[in-house]
């Protein structure tokens, strides 16, 4: 070991950012709600206000009030509808609040955008159900409270971004450049860029970066390239990725990234290449042509519906989670509905179980045994606290409570949970009189029944909703990468929805090159992940470079189950950047072939 434990990684550390939420949105938001006559429903406006901001940002400010058309009324239905109708109908505000459980499940289909949109919403439908103001509350004072939070949230995004509204589509653009994840990258950065105005200059960044890529991941896999010109092009991508987030107008604080120096082209015909196209984003960069480019309404709504758009079969991932969210949210509203109106455990296992409902089972798991460990912990201490404190000092010890659950719940999930069991028992048994002890089994037999509810409902109760078999989802994903290559080797044009369609149809096969409810072992699981990447990588390479119709059938031959022989690639043009792209394909397929095949024969049949 190093001295000093100098390599021991060290645990995270808390954050402060819920605090500084609290005070910028959810304070706010009271108050507003206060000044309008919401009274105690004030803080249902609150963490309206906070969830709405979840909801308002991830993109450019043209993009966001976007999405704030759209989802502000529909947030204000969900912070106030579903607990008004079960005042005079229950079983209509469950099936409300399954609906709108559903349906914020499903948003990300709409794009990676859309995922904290389904968060927030899903969040203000279970938490104001749930919730219920001491002393009551009527529809006026819901309205007032629910309306006070998301024009909080609204202004507050409006203030984030009045010196940069493009901020963020800049960002993401620039991480084309430098990110471990180039395909994915490239996905969100130009669906961002489409809502974004489509600056022409963007897009010539976008095409560049995506060229510099390719031709310097098919320089790398060459024995003879200069690794100092390697790491010089990836110094200079850098620099030129800072230039790019930079504000229009603003001086870079560093004088040499004011201009990149001319560094001498290379030898090697890749690297030549990525260096060219490094030109052009420098170029691009300098003159900032914000001219929007011109795509037709059909054909940009078609082209950004066959990049964003996940599939809507039932088998799909995401419709998977919508259906298992709908009944996991059905079954502890049936579970609770024996409870009190009122009682201040419906709002915290519903927030719970919809936390704990994802769209994997590992992360369905992950999520689950941070849970169990914090309610377990937490329940430890409750019980010692009830033991030998007075019931005068709970409530000092559920505010000191509260601001360390807050301080660590985002870094350390299992001990922000325990904490935030101390919080609940203390505040709601001192504040509506309720039996200390009594709260506390309910809530762990509550909290138990969620986390029961999120490992079994989709996973093994309903085995229709699963992910299709490992075997089935690796020859969908080998198949689709193959139509992909196929369509882009045909002269078809990159920007053609049908086109657009067929690469994101591959990419989404491969996403779901991951066990879902599959037992892998070690090696299994190595073969898969170099599936996966290599899948992706060949998807990539598709993008920026045509192979001929020779490369093209060697490739899918490499692809093929069958694992028929591929004649070596021979053309008499060696080093020719064509004939080093076709040898990149060839040499990924392969890599996909023998991992594929490898995966068929040591997976069970029914797999």
């Amino acid at each position: 070991m190093a001295a000093g434990g100098k390599h021991l990684k060290k645990p995270p550390k808390g954050s402060p950012m819920l605090f500084a939420l609290m005070l910028i949105v959810v304070v706010p938001a009271v108050v507003l709600a206060d000044e309008w006559g919401a009274g105690s429903a004030g803080i249902i406006g609150g963490l309206t206000g906070l969830f709405s901001l979840v909801v308002f940002m991830g993109g450019s400010l043209r993009a966001d009030l976007r999405v704030v058309t759209v989802m502000a009324p529909l947030l204000v239905f969900a912070a106030a509808v579903p607990r008004l109708v079960a005042e005079s109908s229950r079983p209509a505000a469950i099936a409300l609040v399954v609906l709108l459980g559903f349906v914020a499940a499903l948003l990300p289909v709409l794009g990676p955008r859309f995922a904290n949109a389904g968060m927030g919403l899903g969040m203000t439908t279970v938490f104001s159900y749930g919730y219920a103001p001491q002393g009551g509350a009527d529809h006026r004072q819901v309205f007032a409270a629910a309306v006070a939070g998301v024009a909080v949230a609204l202004a507050l995004r409006l203030l984030m971004s009045a010196g940069d509204p493009s901020k963020p589509t800049r960002e993401q653009v620039a991480e084309v450049l430098v990110s471990d994840d180039p395909t994915t990258a490239t996905s969100h950065a130009f669906g961002m860029w489409l809502d974004d105005g489509r600056p022409r200059w963007l897009a010539d960044v976008l095409d560049a970066s995506s060229r510099y890529r390719a031709d310097l991941h098919i320089a790398e896999r060459s024995r003879t390239v200069p690794a100092d010109d390697v790491v010089a092009l990836h110094d200079r991508a850098r620099r030129l990725s800072d230039q790019i987030k930079a504000k229009p107008g603003k001086k870079p604080a560093d004088p040499e990234d004011a201009a990149s120096p001319q560094a001498p082209v290379p030898e090697h015909a890749g690297l030549a290449a990525a260096s060219r196209a490094l030109d052009d984003i420098e170029q691009a960069v300098r003159q900032r042509d914000t001219t929007p480019v011109q795509i037709e309404h059909d054909q940009r709504h078609q082209l950004k519906g066959a990049l964003l758009h996940p599939s809507d079969r039932v088998q799909s991932i995401q419709l998977r989670h919508a259906l298992r969210m709908a009944l996991g949210l059905l079954l502890m509203l049936i579970i609770t509905s024996g409870l009190d109106r009122g009682d201040p455990l419906v709002s915290t296992v519903l927030l719970a179980t919809f936390s704990i409902l994802q769209a994997s089972w590992r992360d369905t798991l992950t999520k689950a045994t941070n849970k169990v460990i914090g309610v377990a912990s937490g329940s430890i201490a409750a019980a010692v606290i009830l033991l030998v404190v007075p019931e005068r000092f709970l409530v000092a010890i559920a505010a000191v409570s509260l601001c360390l659950g807050l301080w660590y719940i985002v870094s350390r999930p299992a001990l922000g949970y325990g904490f935030m069991v101390v919080v609940s028992v203390g505040f709601n048994a001192v504040s509506r009189d309720l039996d200390p002890v009594n709260l506390l089994l309910q809530y762990v037999g509550l909290t138990a029944a969620a986390v029961v509810v999120g490992l079994v409902v989709g996973f093994a109760v309903v085995p229709a909703f699963r992910a299709p078999p490992l075997r089935g989802r690796i020859q969908s994903a080998t198949e689709a990468t193959a139509a992909a290559l196929r369509a882009s080797s045909n002269g078809s044009a990159p920007a053609r929805p049908d086109h657009a369609a067929l690469q994101r149809q591959a990419v989404q096969k491969q996403e779901e090159l991951v066990p879902d409810h599959d037992h892998l072992d070690d090696a299994q699981l190595d073969q898969l992940d170099r599936l996966r990447t290599s899948l992706q990588d060949l998807t990539a390479l598709s993008e920026v470079t045509r192979l001929d119709p020779a490369a093209l059938d060697r490739v899918v031959r490499a692809l093929s189950p069958a694992g028929a022989p591929v004649p070596a690639l021979d053309d008499g043009r060696a080093g020719a950047p064509a004939q080093e792209a076709s040898s990149m394909a060839l040499d990924l397929a392969q890599q996909a072939g023998d991992a594929e095949r490898a995966l068929l024969r040591t997976l069970p049949a029914t797999v």
